[in-house]
């Protein structure tokens, strides 16, 4: 059962109707904490209608009466301000007002975890599976995408385990530019499988690297993003972690709803900076909206292009942001030179400063105790390797 706050009495039965007989309306916002002593369920909608002060008010209400509750604003223009006022006031998801389906999916999370925590007596459950990283920065130009596919390589060809590489990037993700691999099959192509999903269906979608890592491509049109579900990329995520040793996680530079997805599942948020003013003010938001949504993962602060003569250094970083830096990424022209190349720089050039320093940051994921999974991929039409010597592409088998 769901409490539903909202003014307008249209609105308030089709966010109803869209979710059930099994809810209740409000339209006074101190009913809410009672409503929900009362069910003891841990849903609430706050609708549309609904003033934005008020909204923090019933969130921070909701929160105090039941820890474990999901509040899920509706609101009629979603962006990255209004994401972030939602996620510092303490809600579990922000939905546009018309995304019906999408508040049906956020619902099903929120009960999804209030039925975990009850089987678990009020413990979260131990994770098995995958170690699941998400590489996140605040603005764009970090070069998230440049770390997160030479960190799989590496994970991959290096550490020999099995990877899967996700472009959460939906709109404009280049994982498959970068790592110059064919247009093919992407995400969008599982749009229709969101609950159904299995191992062999994602196998189908991939592309395998010749790194040995599979790709999850994003779309190749931004219109096409549309078709891609917070609920689907959940789903996506839960197959992979059965079936790869690592899934590594392309997120796009702001907050969406399949970011705030992922992050129920993420083991390691990978939070890019860079020695620049404005990186640095942005990622300090960011550590106090991950921290206010309770982020229960590792925030693995990196420092990329470290060095630059711009007067601020990793340290300077890390006692500015009160935050451990975990991995230093130097600055060289060398990496977008490669990108550029069609090539990755940790396999053309795995003796490289870059290279070494994103190998320190696998081997901080993959100690040597972890164990290797025995989940099996489905089979594929064997990938041909190839590698790029001076320009030239050259085939090996």
């Amino acid at each position: 059962m769901a409490a539903i706050l909202e003014f307008d009495e249209s609105t308030a039965n089709s966010i109803a109707n869209a979710l059930g007989s099994n809810t209740v309306l409000l339209n006074d916002a101190s009913q809410v904490a009672a409503s929900m002593r009362a069910t003891g369920d841990p849903l609430v909608i706050i609708g549309p209608s609904v003033d934005h002060t008020v909204a923090e008010r019933v969130t921070a209400a909701a929160i105090s009466t039941n820890p474990t509750a999901g509040v899920v604003w509706l609101r009629r223009r979603v962006d990255t301000p209004i994401v972030l006022e939602a996620l510092r006031a303490g809600a579990s998801d922000v939905i546009g007002d018309t995304d019906l389906p999408g508040l049906v999916a956020a619902a099903n999370r929120v009960s999804d975890r209030a039925a975990n925590y009850a089987a678990t007596n009020g413990h979260e459950p131990k994770k098995s599976g995958a170690v699941v990283t998400s590489i996140y920065a605040p603005k764009g130009g970090c070069g998230k995408t440049s770390v997160a596919t030479n960190l799989s390589a590496i994970l991959s060809s290096e550490m020999h385990s099995r990877v899967c590489l996700m472009d959460l990037d939906l709109e404009s993700g280049d994982v498959q530019l970068i790592m110059s691999l064919p247009v093919g099959r992407s995400v969008i192509d599982l749009q229709n499988l969101a609950d159904t999903l299995d191992a062999t269906a994602l196998a189908s979608v991939m592309v395998p690297h010749s790194s040995g890592t599979y790709v999850l491509a994003a779309p190749q049109r931004p219109e096409q993003a549309t078709g891609v579900t917070p609920q689907l990329i959940t789903r996506v995520v839960r197959v992979a972690s059965q079936m790869f040793d690592h899934v590594v996680i392309d997120c796009p530079p702001y907050a969406t709803e399949h970011v705030l997805a992922v992050l129920d599942v993420t083991d390691h948020l990978g939070l890019l900076c860079t020695p620049d003013a404005a990186s640095v003010k942005n990622t300090a938001i960011t550590l106090e909206v991950f921290s206010e949504l309770n982020f229960t993962g590792s925030v693995d602060l990196i420092v990329n292009r470290a060095g630059e003569r711009v007067g601020i250094s990793g340290t300077d970083i890390s006692e500015a942001l009160d935050h451990p830096v975990i991995c230093e990424i130097p600055h060289s022209v060398d990496m977008p030179f490669a990108t550029n190349s069609g090539r990755l720089l940790s396999v053309s050039h795995p003796s490289h400063a870059i290279s070494m320093a994103i190998r320190g940051y696998a081997t901080y994921l993959n100690p040597a105790s972890n164990a290797p999974q025995t989940a099996a991929i489905p089979e594929q039409q064997a990938v041909t390797r190839r590698r790029r010597l001076f320009g030239k592409r050259v085939a090996t088998t």
